[in-house]
């Protein structure tokens, strides 16, 4: 059996790529140090003012069920017709080890508006089908909308 020896410039090249990769891992931890105005100004800007209305931090507490001491910051808005799903969540957490956590909340909230939706709403329904859920470090985006792609877009590009 032949054994192949490696140039240094092969193993110097190896050894860069393995360090490119770490450095990468340890820069994007996945946590930002936006604050969650910050992360959602981007997207209100191209959001339709009357698609949605702004709530309070307390309002998205009560209807996702999470608990405001761990976070940082939340920006809820939601439509004020019951007959309309859209809503745009986005909140930063104190610890990304809650992530999990919220994301679960978030799930479970949309999972009982489908149930609530599915037999009478059909347009609503889909929406909430087609809604995105991304938790990303230290931040939590929720969109149900007709736009949610074009926001969640505009979210990730400004974290």
């Amino acid at each position: 059996m032949i054994k192949k020896r490696y140039t240094a410039a092969e193993i110097i090249c190896v050894i860069l790529l393995l360090g490119f990769i770490v450095f990468l891992f340890i820069w994007h931890s996945g946590e930002t140090k936006k604050t969650a105005e910050e992360l959602a100004s981007p997207v209100l800007e191209i959001t339709d003012a009357s698609e949605m209305t702004r709530k309070s931090e307390e309002d998205a507490a009560e209807a996702f069920g999470f608990d405001l001491s761990k976070t940082e910051g939340v920006v809820y808005y939601r439509n004020d017709n019951i007959m309309d799903v859209s809503e745009l969540l986005i909140v930063k957490l104190n610890d990304k080890a809650d992530s999990d956590e919220l994301k679960s909340a978030v799930e479970s909230y949309v999972a009982d508006r489908k149930n609530l939706y599915k037999n009478y709403a059909p347009q609503q329904f889909a929406l909430l089908e087609n809604c995105i859920i991304d938790s990303n470090g230290n931040t939590l985006f929720y969109c149900t909308s007709k736009n949610a792609e074009k926001y969640y877009k505009e979210f990730k590009s400004n974290l």
